[in-house]
């Protein structure tokens, strides 16, 4: 015997509420999906390269770290992620290697939604020293340099040292270190003083009094300690100073006749 009809409205009744939240959840979820996620910006995607943070001291199982560079108008963002859980889900992230790509910013994270993914988070910051765009290893210095100019200089530093990006990964490799660079008295080399931030001393480094591309560098060169590294110098001019890779003995060569190289 079915429902009397009274039994039936009151069925009805106590479905409908139901009923139009299910519906008013569905339009919300659709509209949702048809305007643009709240903050996000297109920017291009400049770099982007998978490298081991932590170079020559590593635990045996390291993850590797993903390494982005964004260029958002006229500002350039580096940042990084890591695959603990989810392997590779940066994987395929250097096909977008100049492309444009929606970001969302903030002071500590970039927010990075491919087209044919779901959104990664990455952190911003990197200390991935091999970026090809001058802009990109840029902002990878900035920081460590401003770190590195706020800090007490210690007495036995000069005052026209600069602070110049070091390895900064792994066991004793320091994040900065302090360089003063001037020609030698031979005139065909560059003799560089590098102290570590406490003061102490470090073996001095040695360049060509010429760029890798053969050009002469007179006295007056002037270094861009925000392109340049530990063992790679960079002049104001973009051009990179050749390293020295003659043998030394406390400083003096062992074949003084060889030519720089």
């Amino acid at each position: 015997m079915g429902p009397s009809e009274p039994d039936r409205y009151q069925t009805l009744g106590a479905l409908l509420p139901i009923l139009l939240a299910v519906l008013v959840s569905m339009s919300c979820a659709i509209c949702a999906s048809a305007r643009p996620a709240k903050g996000f910006e297109t920017a291009t995607l400049v770099e982007a390269a998978e490298y081991i943070p932590c170079n020559g001291g590593c635990p045996a199982l390291a993850n590797p770290s993903s390494a982005f560079c964004f260029r958002l108008g006229d500002q350039v963002l580096v940042g990084e992620g890591r695959s603990y859980f989810h392997e590779g889900k940066f994987g395929n992230m250097e096909d977008f290697a100049g492309k444009q790509i929606p970001i969302r910013v903030s002071r500590r994270s970039i927010w990075i939604r491919p087209s044919d993914g779901p959104t990664l988070r990455i952190g911003r910051g990197s200390l991935f020293e091999n970026f090809k765009d001058a802009g990109c290893l840029r902002e990878v210095h900035k920081p460590i340099l401003a770190h590195a100019n706020s800090s007490r200089r210690p007495a036995k530093i000069p005052a026209d040292a600069v602070a110049i990006a070091g390895s900064g990964r792994g066991d004793f490799q320091p994040l900065f270190l302090w360089f003063q660079c001037a020609l030698d008295s031979d005139k065909a080399t560059i003799g560089c003083q590098r102290w570590y931030k406490n003061g102490d001393s470090r073996e001095k480094d040695w360049y060509c009094a010429q760029t890798v591309d053969g050009a002469p560098v007179g006295a007056d060169f002037d270094l861009d300690p925000l392109l340049s590294q530990d063992g790679r110098l960079v002049l104001k001019s973009g051009a990179v100073l050749r390293h020295d890779n003659r043998v030394r003995t406390n400083g003096v060569l062992d074949r003084p006749s060889e030519a720089c190289r």
